[in-house]
């Protein structure tokens, strides 16, 4: 073990405050001690936050039931043949007198640069589960290039909390391992989530670089994802459609959809063609020389026509949804042309609030 230095000694909290024990596991354990060593958990409370990090790391590896970690604190092998109790009360008459870098190099071996000083950004709270500590030890010792990566990240965050750490653990998009990334993820989940936006803009533009999704998401703001919307901004669908080879018939995309959509008169929303067009399952297709646009959605049995949108958002009739299925069949398109009723039960479309062809044949998913 290194020798003593200021990193983090017991000590005592300025002006004799009291810090509080978080509940969970180290109050649980504390209470063991206390209960073999009275006055240990009253010590703990006023001790200084970064000693309580090491305490906490070492009691999170089971250290006072382990006579093994007194052996390598002590450097005697008396411990192995003592009892359970005087285990506890050797940790208790032993912690106090080393630092937090000594508890934790006595606990897990080594106590590596950078992680006692990521433990100290957690002052007072305590990790909801003992093998955080273990956890992120790993992360400091390893040589695997991410997890150096990570660790960096880590040690210029100003900033932490479990939540962050666990966030950060959890990633492996080296490119969203980045200070200013692990100071916005706030729960695991968010993390997992800009994570899995990162793998479909890589999918999509196989030239985007880690140092473009990062500086996209440097660029963002908390609580919105504008980093990911201009990466897909420079995505092209790739998936390929029926109608990709006719002259006359336009494939939307976020591109174009403005345009178009000031052609026909209509609002065709950027933010919702984009994203729907790049997903390989749908798309909006322009028909120009009869300027209607379309929408095919994929299925099992193939393509198929969902939508039919005329200039100035009028509804389709079934002559214009025919219009299409001509145009379209000869593609290998589906396109259901909706019947008309019996002319003696149209009174039905006045009934109950009454219906169109839309509302029987349209099914967009919205």
């Amino acid at each position: 073990m290194q020798g003593n230095t200021d990193d983090g000694f017991m000590g005592r909290l300025p002006g004799d405050a009291i810090f509080p024990i978080p509940r969970g596991w180290v109050l649980d354990l504390t209470d063991r001690i206390d209960a073999v060593a009275a006055g240990f958990m009253r010590r703990m409370c006023r001790a200084r936050l970064a000693w309580r990090q090491g305490c906490w790391a070492a009691l999170s590896i089971g250290a006072i039931d382990d006579p093994d970690f007194l052996v390598r604190a002590t450097g005697s092998a008396d411990w192995l043949d003592a009892s359970a109790s005087d285990l506890i009360l050797g940790f208790a008459e032993l912690s106090i007198t080393m630092s937090a870098r000594q508890l934790i190099e006595a606990a897990f071996h080594s106590c590596p640069p950078g992680y006692l000083g990521v433990l100290r950004k957690l002052h007072g709270e305590a990790p909801a589960y003992p093998a955080f500590y273990a956890h992120l030890h790993r992360v400091f010792s390893s040589n695997d290039p991410r997890d150096r990566l990570r660790a960096r990240s880590l040690q210029q965050v100003g900033g932490l909390n479990e939540t962050k750490i666990e966030a950060a653990l959890a990633l492996q998009d080296v490119a969203l391992l980045t200070p200013v990334a692990l100071t916005r993820f706030h729960s695991v989940q968010t993390a997992l989530v800009a994570e899995a936006q990162a793998a479909a803009a890589r999918r999509l533009n196989v030239h985007l670089t880690d140092d473009d999704i990062s500086a996209a998401f440097a660029a963002g703001r908390e609580g919105f994802q504008p980093w990911f919307y201009r990466l897909l901004r420079q995505s092209k669908p790739e998936h390929a459609l029926p109608t990709d080879s006719e002259p006359d018939l336009d494939r939307v995309d976020g591109e174009n959809a403005k345009q178009i959509g000031m052609a026909m008169g209509n609002c065709l929303d950027v933010e919702r063609v984009m994203p729907r067009s790049l997903s390989g399952i749908w798309s909006l297709v322009h028909w120009r020389p009869e300027n209607i646009v379309f929408a095919l959605r994929r299925f099992d049995i193939g393509w198929a026509v969902t939508e039919v949108h005329l200039p100035r958002n009028a509804g389709p009739s079934a002559s214009d949804v025919r219009k299409v299925a001509d145009r379209v069949r000869p593609l290998g398109i589906l396109c259901p042309v909706p019947a008309d009723p019996e002319p003696n039960l149209r009174v039905l479309s006045d009934a109950f609030g009454g219906w169109k062809i839309g509302d029987v044949w349209d099914f967009d998913e919205g």
